[in-house]
């Protein structure tokens, strides 16, 4: 019986520790690194999503080779960027969503979209992930320009996000090109339809 107050004094002791860390850990800043990485990483989870669902449906194996290489690159970038965030906002991604508003503003597709394209094989596959893909990358660029302002530090995360630009940039060239070939046309996109922010 004599040990059951100090067992509940080590427990109430324990949850305060806990609790004091937790406050620490919410106090911790974003870093512009890390606000770039909390508006990217759902940006680049839907595009390993539609090359993911592109790629089994492809008849071009061009494309097939275009898909895995976007889901592979932008999951190696998802795992860099993790490392921007304070451990209590890595522990909230994949709970964290764009809200429709600002995910249209993003040029994210919308979940009608990503399931008409579930449905589709071949060429009519390719023709949407196409389109769905550079009005994607579209909505990459301003974010990309964004990052490049807040994050000056020369170093790796500016690295990255430079790479990024080039990269998305020259895939949009090449994926216009594949659309063109398949009779296909851009959706409409305007990144200023509303501020990137407040997602």
């Amino acid at each position: 019986m004599s040990a059951s107050p100090l067992r509940r004094s080590l427990q109430w002791g324990l949850l305060g520790l806990a609790l004091i860390a937790v406050g620490l850990l919410l106090a911790q800043p974003l870093t512009p690194e890390g606000r770039f990485a909390l508006q990217m990483i759902p940006h680049h989870a839907q595009a390993v999503e539609l090359a993911g669902i592109l790629e089994p449906r492809a008849a071009d194996e061009n494309l097939r080779y275009f898909a895995q290489d976007v889901a592979q690159t932008q999951q190696a970038q998802i795992a860099q960027m993790r490392g921007w965030l304070p451990l209590w906002r890595q522990l909230t991604i994949g709970f964290e969503r764009p809200s429709p508003q600002a995910a249209t503003a993003m040029g994210m597709a919308s979940q009608q979209e990503i399931a008409e394209l579930l449905i589709l094989q071949g060429r009519a596959a390719e023709t949407k992930f196409l389109q769905l893909m550079i009005r994607h990358h579209q909505g990459a660029l301003p974010m990309i320009e964004q990052g490049l302002t807040e994050v000056k530090t020369q170093g790796l995360p500016r690295r990255l996000i430079e790479a990024m630009g080039k990269s998305q940039a020259g895939e949009i060239g090449s994926m216009e090109r594949w659309l063109q070939e398949r009779g296909g046309q851009k959706l409409p996109f305007d990144p200023s339809a509303m501020p990137i922010h407040g997602h």
